[in-house]
């Protein structure tokens, strides 16, 4: 028995033996389900891992053979080859095929030194601990460089490689220690060491096995917040002009008008449409038409305050939203948005330079506002309005006075 086990060695290496063929079927499990080639290379690790202490364990029965010794240090070093393998794999990083043709040609120099050297003791576990050290080390580097999330869980992770490879390396370490000075260490505190970091070693192992998962996973989340990012952006946002859409301005206007009754803030709305629009696509193509479309909202946007809020409300009509604005200073937005468009004229080639104008409606919400659609009705009756006195204008009218028609120019609402 040693210190730091409850359990003899060769108990615990049938614990791994079990533990680890446990895990590459459930690796083997995994990989059917996710449709992820990693999990193949866990799976086939595993049970290496599990085949070379199980070879391992036999030197209790057999001795010290050519299968003990050489073969199952052989097993025990697929795994990490494979586990760099499943890391590559994982990290969409290329390099495989080239890991496994140096994995071949390493594996068949190591058979050759451990059968030359099958019965000292140091040699056969200083190259094998030496090997993992290091291909441990480089799967936490490539994990450190290309893994995500960088994150708390995911440093752990890492942490966890770098001490599962420092420990074979110290054992490496050790093991050279005792090959030197070999009055210094006794047969029985060498032993108890060394089965120590087995112990340690093999529960790392097996803790890393299962990192992967757990890294999955949390690519799995990134991807799904990423994915869900995209469809809100989708589903709120017109996809020629990247501005709000109709049922995402209907939702903001309930909310500010439930606002404006409550605390009687000022409400405003602006409704354009631009003028001669069908006769743009009829005669220079709904391409033409399209950029038409976002120099319209370049150019408006520019002139709206970052609380405003503009929609495309249907084929060339836009609203915008100005909470906590009053009638005349929204009338005044209005007039600023059309001579900004009226001065910068459209230029696409190869048709001539377009002169692109917009009529608009403005009008706010009162004391007997009672519903969007009545603050609607007044703003859409403000911009026909515009329309029918000539186009390229600003017209305002009250919810209260929509019903008779009495829309006023622009102008005199923003001298109010």
């Amino acid at each position: 028995m040693y210190p730091f086990s409850l359990i003899d060695p060769p108990t615990l290496l049938l614990v791994s033996i079990m533990v680890f063929a446990l895990t590459g079927v459930f690796m083997a499990i995994a990989a059917r389900i996710r449709q992820e080639r990693a999990y193949t290379w866990l799976a086939l690790g595993a049970l290496a891992f599990a085949a070379g202490w199980a070879l391992n364990l036999s030197q209790w029965v057999y001795g010290l053979t050519l299968l003990t010794i050489p073969a199952a240090e052989i097993l025990l070093l697929v795994f990490p080859i494979f586990l760099l393998c499943a890391t590559l794999d994982f990290l969409r990083r290329p390099g495989i095929a080239l890991t496994l043709g140096a994995a071949v040609l390493t594996l068949a120099f190591v058979f050759w030194v451990l059968v030359v050297f099958v019965n000292n003791e140091t040699v056969p576990g200083a190259m094998t601990s030496s090997l993992n050290g290091a291909l441990y080390l480089l799967i936490a580097r490539l994990f450190y460089a290309h893994a995500y999330p960088h994150n708390l869980i995911g440093g752990i992770i890492i942490g966890a490689i770098v001490i599962i490879g420092t420990a074979f390396i110290l054992r490496t370490v050790f093991l050279m220690y005792g090959l030197v000075f070999t009055d210094t260490l006794g047969p029985e505190l060498r032993k108890q060491v060394l089965y120590t970091m087995l112990l340690i070693d093999l529960m790392g192992i097996f803790m890393l096995a299962l990192c992967f998962p757990l890294f999955d996973f949390l690519r799995a989340e990134t991807n799904l917040h990423a994915a869900n990012t995209i469809l809100t952006h989708l589903s709120e946002r017109d996809p020629l002009t990247g501005i709000y859409n109709r049922r995402v301005f209907l939702a903001r206007l309930d909310a500010e008008l439930l606002r404006h009754r409550q605390s009687a803030i000022p409400l405003s709305l602006i409704l354009f449409d631009i003028d001669h629009f069908k006769l743009v696509n009829d005669t220079h193509g709904h391409g033409i038409g399209d950029q038409v479309l976002q120099h319209v909202v370049a150019t408006t946007h520019q002139r709206l305050r970052g609380k405003d809020l503009l929609a495309r409300f249907g084929g060339e009509e836009f609203m915008v939203l100005l909470p906590e604005t009053p009638l005349a200073a929204a009338t005044r937005v209005a007039e600023r948005m059309r001579t900004g468009l009226e001065e910068s004229p459209a230029l696409f080639r190869p048709v001539p330079p377009l002169r692109i104008t917009c009529s608009f409606g403005v009008s706010c919400a009162d004391d007997l506002t009672q519903s969007a659609q009545e603050l609607l009705g007044a703003v859409d009756a403000a911009m026909y309005a515009a329309k029918h006195q000539g186009r390229n204008r600003v017209c305002t009218c009250r919810a209260r006075d929509a019903e008779q028609g009495q829309c006023l120019p622009g102008d005199a609402q923003a001298e109010a």
